[in-house]
Order: C-alpha cells, then structure tokens, then sequence
C-alpha cells in the first residue's frame, strides 16, 4: 500500500457520494506499497474504508478480481470483497484511473508467524485452493512465463552475466513445469505476510487479490515458504516449511507430482520476486515515484534451494 496519486477531500467525497455512505471525517494515506495508491478513510459515522487507486491497470481487468473475492467471501473465507454503489456498481475513476473501496478489516500482518500461526496460515491457503478449484474463473497469471521473459528483457542490462545466467536457468524451469500435469486454479501469487491480517491470534483478512491467476498452487505454496518460514538470516527455515506443508495438508493433500516440483517452484518463485524488485530499482532510477525493496535476499533464497538446503 502506497499513494502515488494524490486525492483531495473533495475527491474523496465525489466518489462518497456514488454509495450509501455518510460523509467523510478524515483520511490518511498509506505508507507503504509498491503498485497502487492506497487512503483509509473515516466516514461520519464511524465506519472505516480502504480506497485502492490502481496506477497500472485499466477498469477493465477489475471485473475479475472483484468477482473472484466476491466469491471467496460467499464461501466463508476472510476475503473482503469491494463495496457496491448505489447503482450497483464497484468500479468507478478518479483522474481516470479506476477505484474501488474496501471495508477496512481490523487486524495486522506479522513480522515474525509463530507456529500457530503458521499453521493457520497452511489451514487457509488449502482452503482458498480447494474453494478455487470448484470456482469457473479463468484468467491468466500476470506474473506468469511471459512477464518473466519480458522482465528479464526489460533488466538484464543491470544485471550481472552469471545472474542473468541464473535467472534464465528459472524461466527454463518455468517452461519445463507447463509440460506437466500439475493441479491448476486460480493462485492469489502475492500471499506475502503483509498481504494477510490477523487480530486476536487469528486470520482476519486476506487481501490484495491483484496479482491473482490461473497457475498452478504449488506456486502459491512456494511464495508463502519463501516469505512465511524464514529464519534469522532470511533463508527457508526446514521447521517452519515443513510445519506450514502439514497444515495445509490436513485441509489439501498434495499429489505426488506436486511433492517432487516444489523445490523448482520454491526457485521460480525466488525468481520472480528478484525479478520485481529489480524492475522496481530500476524503474525508481528513471524517474517513476515507487516504492523499491533490496533483490539480493531473493538471490540468497535462489541459491538456497539451487543447493536442495531447505
């Protein structure tokens, strides 16, 4: 969550007035984030809201995510969906970028999951999987293959020749995994910590559906391990992984096939996130107001699971 965009309080109220909402009391942007403008907001009654300004998508693509969470959150799951206008409606502009609001969820995300919440966190990933499975979306994986090989494309110049010959080591892996018959579903593919809330020692929210896709899940489960079950030094803690793999497994059993690749997906999902915030560097570099974070503990990670330590 960032603000890249600034609104004002007459803004704000312009979109207020489209719902059945009482009027603003205050608003405060949000410090932190690397794609969206993000404000919550104080209404007059006391209600609170998330306003998600997206810089890099058209309303278009909204449609998706909004049914998918929508979907989510009918299923039982702590997935809150946008709210609807008066008309009905969840999409609407502000300087011509589309914007939606959310019921803003009282929790936090963690710094440190204890093995009670890692468990909870294995608990839920299974069931947003199972849930996705039964569901009819289809949309393809913004950070899939193709956002690989053109990330890559678009960086490699910053890039050392053995890095760029590591990465492209992981987008050969990626390509492999497309042969094979793993279970596939829509994946939220961005299920970092600070992407799940908890209050009073549970699971809250699960939000930022935005880089959600049709991939395969043990991709979601390689990005939660690489994020989730880290130790000091911020490589894969053996514990931690296997404790979280437990958890979800009681709710999802994983197939064999699914056992043997998760070490490639645990590399290709190293990759990505190199990848992304080499891209957000560089970007910052040109100019482009981003919020940016260091690679090289991805590269650590990278190399972590090259060597099979974890």
């Amino acid at each position: 969550m960032a603000v890249y965009t600034q609104l004002s309080e007459f803004d704000i109220n312009e979109l207020l007035n489209k719902f059945d909402l009482s009027s603003l009391q205050s608003f405060q942007s949000a410090a932190d984030g690397i794609q969206n403008t993000t404000y919550f907001l104080t209404l007059s009654d006391g209600q609170r809201l998330v306003l998600t300004l997206f810089e890099n998508r058209s309303g278009n693509e909204l449609p998706f995510y909004t049914s998918l969470t929508r979907n989510l959150n009918k299923a039982g799951l702590p997935v809150p969906c946008p709210l609807r206008d008066k008309k009905g409606g969840e999409t609407h502009e502000i300087f011509g970028k589309p914007v939606l609001l959310f019921p803003l969820v009282k929790g936090r995300h963690l710094e440190e999951p204890s093995s009670v919440e890692l468990n909870q966190m294995g608990s839920m990933l299974a069931k947003l999987h199972l849930h996705s499975l039964a569901l009819p979306h289809e949309h393809a994986n913004p950070l899939g293959i193709q956002w690989m090989q053109q990330t890559l494309a678009l960086t490699q110049a910053s890039l050392s020749q053995s890095d760029i010959g590591l990465i492209k080591q992981q987008v050969a892996l990626r390509l492999k995994l497309e042969s094979l018959e793993l279970p596939r579903a829509v994946i939220h593919a961005d299920l970092f910590r600070d992407n799940v809330l908890f209050h009073d020692g549970e699971i809250a929210a699960v939000i930022d559906f935005f880089d959600a896709g049709t991939d395969y899940l043990i991709l979601d489960i390689a990005v939660v391990i690489n994020d989730w079950c880290l130790n000091d030094e911020g490589l894969v803690d053996k514990v931690k992984r296997e404790a979280f793999l437990k958890a979800y497994e009681h709710e999802r059993k994983l197939i064999q096939l699914e056992k043997e690749q998760l070490n490639s997906a645990l590399k290709i999902a190293a990759t990505c996130v190199w990848l992304s915030r080499t891209k957000g560097q560089l970007l910052a570099k040109q100019g482009q107001n981003l919020e940016t974070k260091n690679p090289e503990s991805c590269k650590e990670l990278l190399k972590q699971h090259s060597s099979g330590d974890c």
